[in-house]
């Protein structure tokens, strides 16, 4: 039966308060590991699953887990030490064959059980003579082409040749609970996964018209796709095409956009009061389109009531599509589909908001309409639950 050993970077930091980020991390292992976990032991600053398979997939997935620093394929191995050295033979052997006579290696060993009678030192140089007796190997302390680990822990030895890097950060749970604005775009579904890395647990909220959007499975695929890291996800969609008759009717165009994104938002944190959430989130990006100059920014982000976050505030665009890419929602996004946001830039939007004229013009708008709402759930990449 594999067993991967997950280790955690911040969760170390955490002092008084380590054990409830260590028991959030533990649920969204469980979560993520079904319906292949058969056993999770939480040791001090990581954890050992027991799984009944170990796919490139589940690997891939768990390389995306917020709060994972890095995580193994480990062999289990009694506290002794003749079978702590085989263990690492065969730890070699199955990752890379039974021909490994005269590549460089070296051996890592770190004792984190201080009862255990051979210090780190010890162990490295009795594991590391014996995998050049048995197996030909060359000691190499600079740059070895195979690294043995060897862990001691409270009551066994994990033994492991390879680490798989995660993402760091927080499990998801641990920092509070916000609303993303999320237009399904590239930027609005790397934001809320950047906020799910710190640890907030997301609900998405997608403004559309009904009058030009009636097909929403980019949205619902978008939504799907990051329910895989954070579990259960809540996307709340909102019919504006009340409000944008009244803003297309009343506003001037190069106005139109700023008025619009304050409606969405004030959208977004009635959704937010419903939801006890405690922060509003975009996929803003300073000066990346008219919309998010400085002082647009600032001219929309005042008819926010919660603290609004911008993960993406200081990332270009191809760093922001890297991140896309790698999260697997660049394909999605790409996808086309009617932005109600597109449908209202002008030819020449206004670049420098003025937070008078936009008072006036709201004067005359219905801003506390309320618009209908409709309601759907994923997990694990597929539909759960829907609501109206």
């Amino acid at each position: 039966m594999p067993k991967i050993l997950f280790h955690f970077g911040e969760l170390s930091l955490k002092g008084k308060n380590r054990a409830s980020f260590e028991r959030q991390m533990a649920r969204n292992l469980r979560r993520a590991l079904a319906p292949h976990l058969r056993q999770l032991r939480r040791e001090h600053g990581r954890m050992l699953a027991d799984v009944d398979e170990a796919s490139a997939s589940l690997l891939e997935r768990l390389a995306l887990i917020p709060g994972i620093r890095n995580f193994s394929l480990v062999h289990e191995a009694e506290l002794d030490l003749p079978v702590i050295q085989q263990a690492a033979a065969e730890a070699v052997r199955v990752e890379y064959g039974d021909d490994v006579a005269g590549r460089p290696f070296r051996v890592s060993a770190r004792r984190g059980n201080k009862g255990f009678p051979l210090t780190s030192p010890e162990l490295n140089f009795e594991v590391g003579g014996y995998l050049k007796a048995q197996l030909g190997l060359r000691v190499c302390l600079d740059d070895p082409e195979i690294e043995v680990h060897v862990e001691i822990g409270r009551d066994a030895a994990f033994v492991y040749t390879r680490k798989r890097r995660g993402i760091g950060g927080l499990p998801v749970g641990s920092s509070g609970h916000g609303i993303v604005l999320f237009s399904g775009g590239i930027d609005s579904p790397v934001a809320a996964y950047m906020m799910m890395k710190r640890g907030m647990r997301v609900s998405l909220v997608h403004c559309y018209n009904s009058t030009i959007n009636r097909d929403f499975a980019k949205i619902r695929a978008l939504a799907a796709q990051l329910s895989c890291y954070q579990g259960r996800v809540a996307l709340h969609r909102v019919d504006l095409e009340a409000f944008q008759r009244h803003a297309i009717a009343q506003v001037p165009a190069d106005y139109r956009m700023i008025i619009y994104k304050r409606q969405m938002i004030r959208s977004a944190a009635s959704i937010a009061r419903r939801e006890r959430a405690q922060a509003l989130v975009t996929g803003d990006s300073l000066g990346q389109v008219a919309s998010q100059t400085l002082a647009n920014i600032r001219a929309i982000y005042d008819a926010a009531p919660l603290p609004l976050l911008s993960p993406l505030i200081a990332l270009d665009k191809e760093e922001i599509i890297t991140l896309a890419r790698r999260i697997g929602t660049f394909d999605l996004s790409v996808e086309e589909y009617c932005d109600i946001c597109s449908f209202l830039i002008a030819k020449h939007p206004e670049t420098r908001g003025d937070p008078a004229r936009v008072a006036a013009f709201e004067a005359a708008l219905p801003l506390t309409i309320e618009p209908p709402v409709f309601t759907e759930h994923f997990e694990a990449g597929k539909p759960v639950q829907q609501e109206v």
